[in-house]
């Protein structure tokens, strides 16, 4: 389940309810009315330990085994909301990963929820920060309509998912695809985690933006990704130590991912080594065909005016 989807559930009614499948499955998991307080005490952690490290799904309570209302649960538990009950029993994994609740009651005659009761729904979404471990210091994964403990090969396969689910940005500078004479800065995600919020600044400053702007200068852009690089014009080629200077330069990136951490990283940039020898691209070569043309036609006037007045010099001899 993608990251962002999983609050959906906040929305849900009992028409939602009437729509579930027929049959639990990886990503479903319904208890009935029928289930205590303890039974559900034990079950919830082991299903969000589950569900978090097998990319998200939901905990149904108040329906059978075929996902149809039986009636719904108490909405108090003890002396708390089942709200509260339901965010404590969720802290004691660790860590905690992302989850929305929606407890769903009964409206008008035609409800199948019985009065004073509650239907409890449980979303999770798909977790960039597993593995998650329950309070028996076992990790899980959903396996079919089951919460089974994971193996050690499938707890180093989610850690290694976990640093892919990393954002991790690198900056190149390049020359333009349509102007070979232009020099871009461009950064781009190197795994399939969105950078999000990217702060971008320097170290010093390039000349020109020293010069210009003073030392409070930084970029923000909304999001970086795989399909979606930044790509800024910095100089033409024959101006690079005029905008650069001779040393090399810190770029300095600071950003966050769809979870909300925050991640610092610094590269050193040198223009002066960091691009190939410049390749004459058909729109620079025809600005220089352009340019040899030119300098021919004048040439030829040239040789023409010099015929003409050594001419008129041997004439007049």
């Amino acid at each position: 389940m993608r990251l962002d989807l999983f609050r959906s559930v906040e929305n849900w009614t009992e028409q939602e309810l009437s729509q579930l499948p027929e049959e639990e499955s990886d990503q479903y998991e319904f208890k009935s009315s029928q289930t205590t307080s303890d039974k559900l005490k034990e079950k919830i952690p082991v299903a969000a330990s589950a569900f978090w490290n097998s990319g998200g799904g939901f905990f149904i309570v108040g329906v059978d085994g075929k996902g149809k209302i039986d009636g719904g649960i108490e909405k108090i538990v003890g002396r708390q909301s089942l709200r509260d009950w339901i965010d404590q029993l969720l802290a004691k994994v660790e860590p905690v990963g992302p989850y929305a609740i929606k407890t769903i009651s009964r409206r008008g005659q035609q409800s199948k929820i019985s009065q004073n009761r509650a239907v409890l729904a449980i979303s999770f979404g798909q977790s960039p920060i597993a593995p998650h471990m329950a309070p028996d210091k076992k990790y899980y994964i959903r396996a079919g309509a089951h919460s089974v403990p994971a193996s050690h090969f499938i707890l180093e396969a989610i850690f290694a998912r976990r640093k892919l689910q990393t954002p991790i940005l690198r900056a190149l500078f390049r020359r333009s695809e349509q102007k070979s004479r232009i020099i871009e800065l461009v950064i781009t995600a190197l795994t399939e985690m969105p950078a999000l919020d990217v702060r971008i600044s320097f170290d010093p400053l390039p000349k020109f933006l020293s010069e210009d702007i003073g030392r409070d200068f930084s970029i923000l852009i909304p999001v970086i990704e795989q399909k979606y690089p930044f790509i800024m014009d910095i100089s033409v080629w024959t101006a690079n130590p005029q905008v650069f200077g001779t040393e090399p330069i810190k770029l300095k990136l600071e950003y966050k991912d769809s979870a909300s951490k925050q991640y610092q990283q610094e590269q050193l940039l040198d223009i002066n080594t960091g691009l190939s020898p410049i390749t004459i691209g058909s729109d620079f070569q025809d600005e220089i065909n352009k340019t040899l043309k030119d300098i021919f036609k004048e040439l030829r006037q040239l040789n023409r005016s010099l015929a003409q007045f050594v001419s008129i010099t041997d004439r007049s001899e």
